[in-house]
Formats: C-alpha cells, sequence, structure tokens
C-alpha cells in the first residue's frame, strides 16, 4: 500500500533539510539566493506553467486546486543541473542537484489539503581574484557562499461552486545563508578570513482562485489567479573575522564582530507581493496550451548585512507558455498512447542587476509523463501514478561588462503516486 511509503518521504524530507543546494552559479549571492521553485515537475516541463489542474496531481503551485483532488497523491521531484560558465575567454563547466520538493496532498469529502517541502532559494558560489601586482608578492582573494532557504507549507483548496475553486497556502520559511571572504598574501603562512552567518525565519500566505469553463462539448477553458502580499523574513546574523594557516590549517586568532552596535544583528528582509495569473484552452484528458505571467515587486529589497556594491534590484517578471498532449489516456492496447508529451518555454527577468545589467533568463523544455501500473481504471488506483522525466534548456546572463554567461541543461524526474483515503471501500 502507498501508505508504507509515508516513512520514505520523511526520510527525504530529513535529507532535503540538511542536505539543500541546487545552486551552482556566481549570480546566487543576490538576494537570497536563486529562486529554485517553479513548480513541480509537470509544470516545469510546461516552461513553469501552473494554471492547468487535474484530479490526479497535486499542483503546489494552485492551493485551490486542490479542491479537483480525487486521489491522495504522493509527490516528489529531484533534479540535475549541468551549467557551462563563460567570461571573455575563461570557460568552466560546474554541476548541481538537488531534491527539489516532497508533498503528500488528500482530498477530503469538502476540500483538498496538502502539506510538504520545498525550497525557496538556493546559494552556491565560489569566486576567486589574483592580484600579481601587489609589491610583496601575489595576494588571493577568495568569496564563497552556502546555503539557502526552504519552505514548508500546508494548503487548502475546497469547490465554492462548480467551475469555481478558491485555495489558501501558508509557508514557514526557514534556512541558513553563510558567506566567507578570504585574503591570502604570498609567502606569509596565515590568511585572514571574515565568516558571515544569517538565520532566516519567517511565514507568509498565498491566496488563489481557479475557474473551469466549459467552451463547447470538447473545450474547455482554464483560468487561474494567485497573489502573495509582501511580508518580511527575520535574518538573525553574526560575522566572525579569524586567521588560518596555509600549511597546517591551524586557526590562529579569532574575534567576533559586535553587530549589534551597528543595528544589523537583527533584519527584517522585505520580500515583495507576487501574483500570477493564467488561461488555458484544451480538451480533458488529451490535449491543452496555455500561457500565465507572473510579477514580483522585488525592486524595495534590502539587506544591510550583506552589501553588495555592484548589485541592486529591480521588479522581476515571468513569461511561461506550454501545453500537453495525450494520444489515448485510456488505452488498453498501446501503452505508448497513454504518455503524456509535455512541452514549453519561459522567459524571465530574474530582478537582479549586476554591474547596471539586468540578469534576464530564458529557458525551453521537454517531458513526458509515464503511467505505472495498468490501465485507468476506477478499480485500479495505480494506474493513475505516473513518473514524469523532462529536460530544461536556457541561458542565463551575458559574457561582457564583467559578467559571466550560463549556458544550461537541467533533467528533472518527478514521481506522482496515488491512494485512496478517506473512502469506503465496498469491495476488497
Amino acid at each position: 500500500m502507498l501508505r508504507k511509503l509515508l516513512p520514505v518521504f520523511a526520510l527525504l524530507a530529513t535529507v532535503f533539510v540538511h542536505a539543500q543546494n541546487s545552486s551552482a552559479s556566481p549570480y546566487s549571492l543576490g538576494g537570497l539566493g536563486d529562486i529554485t521553485f517553479r513548480g513541480n515537475a509537470i509544470d516545469r516541463m510546461m516552461g513553469g506553467l501552473s494554471v492547468y489542474s487535474d484530479s490526479i496531481h497535486a499542483n503546489l503551485n494552485n492551493p485551490a486546486s486542490l479542491g479537483e483532488l480525487k486521489l491522495t497523491t504522493y509527490s516528489v521531484g529531484v533534479h540535475y543541473k549541468n551549467t557551462q560558465l563563460s567570461a571573455l575567454e575563461t570557460n568552466e563547466k560546474v554541476s548541481s542537484g538537488s531534491l527539489d520538493y516532497i508533498a503528500v496532498s488528500v482530498p477530503t469529502k469538502y476540500f483538498g489539503f496538502s502539506f510538504g517541502l520545498m525550497p525557496y532559494s538556493s546559494v552556491g558560489y565560489r569566486l576567486q581574484s589574483i592580484d600579481d601586482a601587489i609589491e610583496d608578492g601575489t595576494v588571493v582573494n577568495r568569496y564563497e557562499g552556502s546555503g539557502g532557504v526552504n519552505k514548508t507549507f500546508l494548503s487548502l483548496g475546497f469547490k465554492l461552486f462548480k467551475g469555481l475553486n478558491l485555495g489558501a497556502k501558508v509557508n514557514y520559511n526557514f534556512g541558513n545563508i553563510n558567506t566567507q571572504a578570504s585574503r591570502q598574501e604570498q609567502n606569509i603562512d596565515f590568511g585572514t578570513f571574515l565568516l558571515s552567518e544569517s538565520t532566516i525565519t519567517g511565514f507568509d500566505y498565498q491566496l488563489s482562485a481557479y475557474a473551469k469553463f466549459a467552451l463547447t462539448d470538447k473545450l474547455m477553458l482554464d483560468t487561474f489567479g494567485s497573489f502573495q502580499p509582501e511580508h518580511t523574513l527575520l535574518s538573525k546574523n553574526n560575522q566572525t573575522y579569524f586567521t588560518r594557516s596555509v600549511s597546517t590549517q591551524n586557526i590562529g586568532s579569532i574575534q567576533d564582530v559586535d553587530l549589534s552596535s551597528q543595528g544589523i544583528d537583527q533584519l527584517n528582509l522585505t520580500i515583495g507581493n507576487k501574483s500570477s495569473y493564467g488561461v488555458s484552452v484544451g480538451q480533458d484528458k488529451k490535449w491543452l496550451f496555455g500561457a500565465q505571467f507572473t510579477s514580483i515587486n522585488s525592486g524595495n529589497y534590502r539587506n544591510d548585512f550583506i552589501q553588495l556594491n555592484n548589485i541592486s534590484y529591480e521588479n522581476s517578471s515571468r513569461l511561461s507558455i506550454g501545453g500537453m498532449y495525450i494520444p489515448n489516456y485510456a488505452s488498453i492496447t498501446s501503452y505508448w498512447k497513454r504518455i503524456a508529451y509535455r512541452a514549453g518555454f519561459r522567459q524571465e527577468t530574474s530582478g537582479v542587476v549586476v554591474n547596471a545589467i539586468p540578469l534576464d533568463e530564458i529557458g525551453m523544455s521537454f517531458g513526458v509523463s509515464l503511467p505505472l501500473g495498468g490501465f485507468y481504471s476506477a478499480a485500479n488506483v495505480a494506474g493513475y501514478s505516473n513518473l514524469n522525466l523532462g529536460i530544461e534548456l536556457g541561458e542565463r546572463g551575458v559574457n561582457t561588462d564583467g559578467l559571466v554567461r550560463e549556458r544550461f541543461w537541467t533533467i528533472r524526474i518527478g514521481l506522482s503516486l496515488n491512494d485512496l483515503w478517506f473512502i469506503k471501500r465496498q469491495y476488497n
């Protein structure tokens, strides 16, 4: 029984909290890091499209869609990302990967609810500069960052009346961001280090509405809207200077920085409001095409604890276009006809401005949803479960004006497993 998988999900959640690191980008030094969650594997295969919902998949970006859910759904997603960094004549390849989300979504007689863990942001970079114009020798400066912010969430959605669902989600944010700056001079064994640590906590919430209309006997129109109000996250900060031997790695002197006298030991970080609107048209269990626009008021972000002279912020936005096609979801004779084929495109401005140049990103995605178990039927709940496999190709930034261009490909794997809860069985 799928309920036996709950301990496995709990173990994955523990791994997620202690080993979350899904970025290897120099641009993750801005803000709270790279914003990593844009939907589950199905959404990401369609360019981040969240407007579409059905009765067997949990839409983690649209709590109102839980009012449509008919089966308990276990959702888990992972990814592996390979990135080529290029700056002028320098090229380097880096890779990263992590657990993207883990959730359990449950329908009841009057509403559906969902709970789980997902990433919000990820920090992962290591930068180095070498100054050999110093009179006494070469000086190496290094800047490193790691960590990120996660969300644990509880969502609820219900059907207000036929064709209209409402929903809400409450998130608790938690995580740590660590940065380290070091300076090592030639012929001097001890280098100097500045370690900065921030512990992030706080709540936020999201409201959403989902409406479905019949255009004809076969065509359906889906619309979706969500709003996340402006909120603040508490950042508790500490900072330490120390020296360390290059030859032995022994720590020398240690000195804590008095941040309270500067008024930056605790800061409220303002996260701007976010709104999303989407529309799609399609034939139920056959095909779908849709578009979605998301805007975030991120221009007022400020963190006095981590000040970067070459980075500023502006409002961000994302346009997603995507769709899917299923030859015959109920085919008994052909497994391949039951596969859902998905594709999408997205274009976005991240809200981070580096050296006065906005950091923009584009991506194309493709994928399939592979049915698990036998064919679909009311008696065969396993037939509704599926394995989602997708790949995304994209580009971010430019390799001029001292910046870095990132070209990447990402493999995403998602599992959506179904079970029956709170439903009285008439036959065993």
